[in-house]
């Protein structure tokens, strides 16, 4: 990926971050709007429900009382109510109906004044029932909570309430809730804009990763495709020369081919290593057979370089691994040694902790430089031309390599010093003999 493409990906990724997080943020928003919504209309609708319940009650036992005090409704046995129980409910009202047509008021505690008496005629007209009937109303803008009941035939009784204070704290109660809600929607949305960053990180860092893998595979394959087609051209141009005579043309074109196969086959094995533990047939692996196998396998090949491999085994260890993927592991590092050695050679060592068994790899190589070395396991990531040796490979074995230690749950240590070689370390955790294990060759 090139600067140009780098600073119009970096200026896209920075609008998108914006776009996001303020969706993030709304939504958050809208997810607290719905959830406060919900448990304030809860809280207020309990708490008005108990209070009306708990007035309704007190209505009941005053019309209890009316009922069985005023057997004849007469104005002077009304007036005995007075001391018990109406004297313990402030501001309540008795009124005695007559329901003859026209309805009148034969006898009544604590009046409303004449002003309201239509008003209140309505609302027993309104309310007419077999049954006693609870409802709200508002006289001379106070509010009060009304039961009303037939006493007998042709005698309805109404009990007035006053719930002025219940209903202004009701209000207060509302506002609240309401300004709360205000307040906690504002904070939401500065909080998730904040905090949308933090959400989105590993979101973006997987698409950045995906952005840089399309960028990097298109480069890698654009070389390849480029020399074939080139190549293809030379030789549909000389179509009537002789096939031996453009062997080496051939030749590059096939090249050409292999590589691309490669690296297409590298990039499905990185794509299947991402499983995991899934991608592996896990066995008890002994590291010194799987170690010994590999050093057989690359013994000739540093041989005919002039390179010298060499086995350091202080004991063996037995894991938990897929032994073929184990050995790609120690091919990949052996590669990359033998690709950037030119003298020396190689050490491969087994060191047993107590919990622990570590493979390491020492190379003579040219090494990396403090540069290459923290993204050496990056796709298409290859050493340095600066220190003499130029770059080979696809780009994809340490990070093939790097996809295996983590289907392993393992660890892999880089170190490297340019000129001097490059120190590989793979932990994994070891299983212990006295467990009765044995290990499996594959």
């Amino acid at each position: 990926m090139n600067t140009r493409q780098w600073l119009k990906f970096k200026r896209v990724e920075e609008r998108e971050i914006i776009r996001q997080r303020i969706s993030v943020a709304f939504i958050n928003m809208a997810v607290l709007a719905v959830i406060w919504t919900v448990l304030a209309g809860f809280v207020y609708s309990m708490d008005q429900r108990q209070y009306l319940q708990a007035v309704d009650h007190q209505l009941e036992n005053l019309a209890w009382h009316m009922s069985r005090s005023c057997p004849h409704c007469q104005k002077a046995v009304v007036a005995e109510m007075e001391h018990e129980p109406l004297t313990q409910v402030p501001d309540v009202h008795l009124l005695l109906w007559d329901s003859s047509n026209p309805p009148h008021v034969v006898a009544s505690y604590h009046p409303f004044p004449q002003t309201s008496k239509s008003e209140i005629q309505s609302l027993l007209d309104a309310h007419l029932s077999s049954h006693p009937v609870y409802y709200s109303v508002r006289i001379l803008n106070v509010s009060y909570r009304v039961m009303q009941w037939p006493i007998r035939p042709g005698l309805t009784g109404q009990v007035f309430e006053n719930i002025q204070d219940d209903e202004s704290r009701l209000a207060r109660l509302l506002t609240l809730l309401v300004w709360g809600g205000a307040l906690g929607l504002i904070l939401s949305v500065l909080g998730g804009f904040l905090m949308g960053l933090w959400t989105l990180r590993p979101i973006l860092a997987v698409r950045r990763r995906e952005q840089e893998f399309l960028s990097d595979v298109s480069h890698e394959l654009r070389t390849p495709l480029f020399a074939m087609t080139a190549h293809v051209e030379l030789l549909l141009s000389h179509s009537h020369d002789r096939i031996e005579e453009h062997l080496p043309w051939i030749e590059a074109l096939y090249s050409e081919t292999q590589r691309m196969a490669n690296l297409v086959k590298d990039l499905l094995e990185i794509g299947h290593l991402e499983e995991g533990a899934g991608s592996l047939n896990l066995s008890t692996v002994s590291l010194q057979e799987i170690c010994e196998e590999v050093f057989a396998i690359y013994q000739p090949v540093c041989e005919l370089s002039g390179l010298n491999l060499a086995l350091d085994i202080a004991d063996d260890a037995l894991v938990r691994a897929d032994p073929q993927r184990l050995r790609q592991l120690l091919l990949i590092f052996l590669d990359n040694a033998h690709k950037y050695t030119h003298q020396g050679g190689c050490t491969i060592r087994i060191r047993v902790r107590k919990h622990h068994a570590e493979i390491h790899l020492e190379d003579t190589g040219s090494g990396m430089s403090a540069a290459v070395l923290p993204k050496a396991t990056r796709r298409f990531v290859r050493g340095d031309e600066g220190e003499g040796v130029s770059p080979k490979g696809s780009g994809l074995g340490l990070a093939i390599a790097q996809k295996i230690v983590q289907a392993h749950r393992a660890k892999l240590i880089l170190s490297s010093v340019p000129g001097q070689g490059t120190h590989v370390t793979v932990i994994f955790r070891r299983i212990h003999r006295e467990h009765g294990i044995s290990p499996r060759k594959s």
